[in-house]
């Protein structure tokens, strides 16, 4: 991995010259944006002309016309500097940090590897994601992307009017890697938020989720604290959560400071960290050439390609290889 001052040279030499020409197809485009907006005034302002007083709703109602208009005629360009921030600019983040790392803006994780997971059971109607990056990291297997699941139901009120509801189920950073040791069983290890607020008597409640496996109780304090393990094979729940395992694990939610999800079935591990914003997206109304903008998402794409570091995937169990 670069070291900071490795990275700002990289950022220097060959993010910054291409940032650069993006920032001036950026900045002619939202120039448009406010050329048209004060064409927009115009509705607004022929009562000012005639009567003396300006009308704002008019004035609302042009303005958002014109802006609206110009986005649909700017729509491809905008869309190809968008493109291009993800080809040019992110997809060299991906190859400085590994060559041999594929990376795919308009890809993300199958559903099929999301539903596999278990780690979200809730029914869902709306699956989209991008930035998908595969390949294989030592002796092992990768692949992360961008991720939003949803659930939209819709029902009418009292009047008959139709109302849409529209429930997350998950937004963030999905990972499925290629796990070290062999096995056969499901386990699952969920951020645990009744042992954290209820102590002894939040395991009642971990035992009353019915949708799981059994509830796996692990020596590890800490871990026990933040997480709650759900199996259908304790023994091999043991065996895969080794005791230097489950201190990677806290480590791994230390830095993404977030409450992650794990599971581990089909020899595969799978790690689901929940996130608030769009990562690796170009900006429209503010500058692209911001190293703090580039460098943040840097250090994600670092934080999960190093996923295989951070939980030892590489070092082979006995017949694993």
């Amino acid at each position: 991995m670069q070291t900071p001052a490795e990275f700002r040279s990289f950022y220097d030499r060959e993010l910054l010259p291409t940032l650069q020409n993006l920032e001036s197809d950026r900045k002619k485009l939202v120039r448009g944006v406010f050329k048209w907006a004060l064409f927009g005034l115009i509705p607004g302002l022929i009562p000012l002309l005639i009567f003396g007083s300006v009308d704002f709703f008019w004035i609302g109602i042009g303005v958002a016309l014109a802006i609206g208009l110009y986005f649909l005629l700017n729509y491809k360009k905008i869309n190809e500097i968008k493109a291009r921030f993800k080809s040019e600019v992110i997809a060299k983040l991906v190859k400085s940090i590994d060559p041999s790392l594929t990376y795919n803006s308009s890809q993300c994780i199958s559903s099929n590897d999301y539903h596999k997971s278990k780690l979200y059971l809730h029914g869902i109607n709306r699956y989209k994601g991008d930035d998908l990056v595969t390949g294989v990291v030592g002796k092992t297997s990768i692949r992360f992307s961008e991720l939003l699941t949803e659930n939209e139901t819709r029902s009418r009120d009292s009047n008959g009017n139709e109302k849409k509801s529209i429930e997350t189920i998950f937004r963030g950073l999905f990972f499925v890697a290629d796990f070290n040791k062999k096995f056969i069983g499901e386990t699952i290890v969920l951020p645990d938020t009744a042992e954290s607020l209820f102590g002894s008597l939040g395991t009642m409640f971990q035992k009353w989720n019915m949708s799981r496996d059994q509830l796996v109780k692990m020596e590890d304090v800490d871990f026990e604290k933040a997480f709650a393990v759900y199996s259908n094979d304790q023994v091999e729940a043991r065996y895969i959560l080794s005791t230097s395992l489950m201190q990677r694990i806290l480590q791994f939610r230390e830095k993404t400071r977030s409450k992650i999800g794990l599971s581990f079935i089909d020899s595969e591990v799978f790690i689901a960290v929940p996130l608030k914003e769009n990562l690796f997206e170009a900006p429209f109304f503010s500058s692209m050439v911001k190293f703090d903008m580039i460098d943040g998402f840097n250090k994600y794409l670092v934080l999960f390609i190093g996923i295989v570091e951070d939980l030892n995937l590489n070092t082979r169990i006995w017949t694993k290889e």
